[in-house]
This record gives C-alpha cells, sequence and structure tokens, in this order.
C-alpha cells in the first residue's frame, strides 16, 4: 500500500511539475497579438522582445534586459517575451527561461505562416531577431530595436516614452 501510495504521488508530483512548465509559455496566434501581448497591459509602458533559443544574440541580450527592467516599477513598464521557435521547441524554450531565471511572461507564435504573424506585429518588421518594440500607455507603438540591445539602449527606449 505505501509503494503504491509513493508511486502516486510521485505520478501526481511530475504532472503538476510538467503542467506548471508549460504554463510558463503561452501560445499566440497572430490575430491575437495586439489583444493579449499589448492591449492586456494597457495603462503601462509594454516592451515587447521578440527572440528565439536557436539566435546567439536574442539569449546574449536577455540579462540586459532583465537588468533594465528592475530600474523600472511594475506599474509602470511591462516587459513582454515573445519567442519565435518552432513549437516542436517549446520544452527548450521553457529551459531557457528556467534556467536564467527569466521572470517576463513568454508567449510562443502558433502559425503555420510566420509572414502572417510577422506582419500583424509590425509590418515593417523583416523577421529578424532580435527585435523589440516599445508601446507606450495607450498601446500605440512608439519605438523600434532591431537587433542585439544593451541594458542602457532598453533603459533609455523606455525612459523616453515614460517622459512627460
Amino acid at each position: 500500500m505505501r509503494l503504491a501510495r509513493r508511486i502516486l504521488l510521485a505520478t501526481a508530483l511530475v504532472v503538476f511539475a510538467r503542467s506548471a512548465a508549460s504554463e510558463q509559455v503561452k501560445l499566440v496566434r497572430p490575430e491575437q497579438y495586439r489583444a493579449r501581448v499589448v492591449a492586456a497591459k494597457k495603462g503601462r509602458v509594454v516592451l515587447v522582445n521578440f527572440w528565439a533559443t536557436w539566435c546567439d544574440p536574442c539569449r546574449e541580450e536577455m540579462p540586459a534586459l532583465v537588468s533594465a527592467a528592475k530600474g523600472f516599477s511594475a506599474k509602470d513598464v511591462a516587459v513582454a517575451l515573445v519567442s519565435t521557435d518552432s513549437l516542436k521547441k517549446t520544452a527548450d524554450v521553457e529551459k531557457f527561461l528556467a534556467s536564467g531565471k527569466i521572470p517576463f511572461v513568454c508567449w510562443q507564435v502558433k502559425s503555420a505562416d510566420p509572414q502572417r504573424f510577422i506582419d500583424a506585429v509590425d509590418k515593417s518588421w523583416n523577421g529578424a531577431v532580435p527585435y523589440t518594440l516599445v508601446y507606450d500607455r495607450k498601446g500605440e507603438l512608439v519605438a523600434r530595436l532591431a537587433g542585439p540591445q544593451t541594458e542602457k539602449s532598453f533603459g533609455e527606449a523606455v525612459r523616453k516614452v515614460l517622459a512627460p
């Protein structure tokens, strides 16, 4: 009986751990991007960083993004990540976020056509990552940061939007 309880408990813990980890990354379709990622944070400056686990500059800039975000109040600034990794790589995305203790909500693109998602986000974006968009408190796109960024460049982009 004790063995059966232990097996049941171990199974429950594995299932719970898997479901908790899978909730770390949420899926977003092209038509959902504005409502789920940007509008949901209306009232705050929103910085959205597009990245992928296979992209070295994306992984390298992540600590700078985390550090920059710490310099702002959560009531004023929200950061969201959008992974452009294949859905087959969700476990890799979760592993990277967990190992780096990345505190941001992460979305993962769910679209059979990557160009459809790119166009839904920003028609001037060529799809290259890393790519960061900054939205003002009204949800209007106010800045585009193409390529790898630093803590300073992330911070400056946000401060410009927060300035009266």
